[in-house]
Formats: C-alpha cells, structure tokens, sequence
C-alpha cells in the first residue's frame, strides 16, 4: 500500500504557497517599477545619499532616476532632518536643468546671497524624471574644488556661487540635479 498521510499532503500545500508569495514579492516590485507605477521619492534619495557621504569628504554619488511631480519640493531643511549636518549646510542647484525654462524648475534662495536654506521646487506640468547627484566635503574651499572636479560647475547656474551660504560654517554638502 502506497499511503501518504494528510498532514503530509498538507505541508507539501503551504510550502508551494509561501513559495509562490516569496517569488511574487519579489517580482511584483520590480514589474511595477518597470512599469512606472513605482517612483523614487527625490527627498528620499538624497537623504540617503547625504547620510552616505557626509562621513565621506570628496566622494560623488548620483541616485537612480527620481521622479518629481507637479509642485513637488526638495527643501534644504527637510534633507537635514535625522543627518549630522543643517539645513544652512546644505547648497543646491538646478544643475542641467538651469538652462531650459521650460523644464519648470526654480531654486529659492540659491543665488548664494541670502542665508535661507536652500529649496528646489518643480512647478512643471507633468511628472519629470532625473538624477540628484551628491559631493561633499569638510570645507566650502574643498568642495568648491570637488564641484569642479566633477564636473558639476559646467551649468548656466553656477553652483560655486549657490554654495556660498556655505561660508565659514565648516562641512557642506552640494545638491545638483543632473537630466536622466
């Protein structure tokens, strides 16, 4: 007699079915990226980057493509949060997006004159994808130099000057969005 018992049968059942939802897991995230449905948060990615890099002087890292929707805000003071750094240490610019006004993003405070926090707002009327590239560095001199090294001076908007209210304050940090 060939007999299995049920408890056995049963076991065999709910092993396939925890695997099945572990495949499922792990697939459904990824078809739903590659569909669009899922979307990097720009906050997100560049706090994560920061608090990468602040313990990291002279490094660049660049995120994956991130997505900024109609009214989005990525805020100097809102980066900060949980991170060894301020909000006044933290310099941003519109990077390659500087030359094309219709590309719809403004930077408050960025000129470099005032010492408010910095704040990138996209006011487009659509989603747009990009990359945040991150540098930091111990000084305003020794980023100032990383930002040209990398390249990240070569935009209408000089991002040298946007990091200004970086002055005397020690380590800094430059936020520069780059076209995907």
């Amino acid at each position: 007699m060939n007999q299995e018992g049920q408890a056995y049968s049963t076991f065999k059942l709910l092993i396939a079915a925890i695997v099945a939802m572990a495949i499922l897991a792990i697939l459904i995230p990824i078809i739903m990226n590659v569909m669009g449905l899922i979307t990097a948060d720009p906050t997100n990615e560049a706090r994560s980057l920061l608090s990468d890099l602040v313990g990291s002087p002279g490094a660049i890292k660049r995120t994956t493509e991130v997505t900024f929707t109609p009214d989005s805000v990525l805020a100097a003071s809102a980066l900060a949060e949980r991170l060894p750094i301020s909000a006044d240490q933290i310099c941003m610019s519109t990077g390659q997006f500087a030359q094309d006004e219709d590309a719809g993003f403004n930077c408050l405070n960025c000129d470099g004159s005032s010492g408010s926090p910095h704040r990138l707002i996209y006011n487009g009327s659509s989603n747009l994808t990009a990359k945040i590239a991150v540098v930091c560095n111990v000084s305003l001199a020794e980023l100032t130099t990383d930002i040209g090294d990398y390249g990240l001076s070569d935009y209408e908007e000089d991002v040298t000057d946007a990091c200004g209210i970086c002055e005397d304050k020690g380590k800094c940090c430059a936020i520069v969005l780059e076209r995907s």
